[in-house]
This record gives structure tokens, C-alpha cells and sequence, in this order.
């Protein structure tokens, strides 16, 4: 190749080397960002799921408050009524709580999946990236060999 084709060679690599560490940048910061939002996801996930449980604890909370007296008429009724409510309280529990932890696994399923995604384009750059230095090293190389052979010498 002319020196000319070589440097011309030459400075698309650097460009496309550019590119690349660009977007390895890029991959890291999206990487990133998928973490982020997991973690952001899972606290207010979290907190919904908190809520709602004590949204759902509210009623047996109420029927617990009004205990009357174990020498009382209406203990027995009561004693029902609170059975009654902490069933219904500890089986809204679960539902919450397998809702919640349901929709938090399809979260990081997508994450996971978008992050292997990531950690498979950064492999291929990082290949790409290691091929177009060791050409740039040998189009550099050829620039350096074509220079030299081309001095005129004066030596006698």
C-alpha cells in the first residue's frame, strides 16, 4: 500500500478505535443505569408492598382494639370476630407479598436480561476494539517501514 492509502487507513482507525471506546463507555454507563433502576424498582416496590400490608393490617387492628374483657358477654363473639379477622389479615398478607414478589422477579428478569445484553455487545467491542489496535500497531508499523525506505541517502 502507498503511504498515502496507509495514513488515510491509519486515521479511520483511530476513529473507529474512538468509536469503540465510546461506546464501551456508553455500555458502562447503561450498566449502570440498569442497577439503578433495580434498586430504585425494589425500594418502591417495597414500600407499596409495606402499605398495602398495613392497609390490610388496619382491620385486624380494629377488631384486636375492641377486646373486651375475658368475664365479658361478648369476649366469645369477639374472640370470632378477631380469629375471622387475622385469617383474612395473613391470607391478604400473602397475596401482597406474592404480588409484590412476583412483579419484583419479572423487574430483574428484564434487568438481567438487558444487562447480558450489554455484557455480550461490550465482549464484541472489546474483540473489535483488540483487532483494530493491533491493525493500527501494523498499518503504523508498514507507515514507518515505507518512510524509511523511501529517504534518499547521501551516505558515501
Amino acid at each position: 500500500m502507498g503511504w498515502i492509502t496507509l495514513t488515510q487507513r491509519k486515521l479511520e482507525l483511530k476513529y473507529e478505535i474512538n468509536q469503540d471506546e465510546l461506546r464501551l463507555l456508553e455500555i458502562g454507563r447503561e450498566t449502570r443505569g440498569i442497577q439503578r433502576e433495580l434498586a430504585y424498582e425494589e425500594l418502591v416496590l417495597g414500600n407499596d408492598k409495606q402499605r398495602e400490608i398495613d392497609a390490610a393490617k388496619e382491620g385486624y387492628d380494629n377488631v384486636k382494639d375492641r377486646r373486651p374483657s375475658a368475664s365479658s358477654n361478648g369476649y366469645e363473639d369477639w374472640q370470632n370476630d378477631f380469629m375471622d379477622a387475622q385469617e383474612i389479615y395473613e391470607g391478604a398478607k400473602l397475596d401482597i407479598e406474592e404480588y409484590y414478589d412476583d412483579l419484583f422477579s419479572e423487574i430483574e428478569e428484564d434487568a438481567t436480561r438487558r444487562q447480558a445484553a450489554l455484557e455480550q455487545e461490550q465482549i464484541q467491542v472489546e474483540t473489535d476494539l483488540e483487532a483494530k489496535r493491533s491493525e493500527l500497531e501494523s498499518v503504523s508499523d508498514q507507515i514507518s517501514s515505507d518512510i524509511d525506505s523511501s529517504k534518499l541517502n547521501f551516505g558515501g
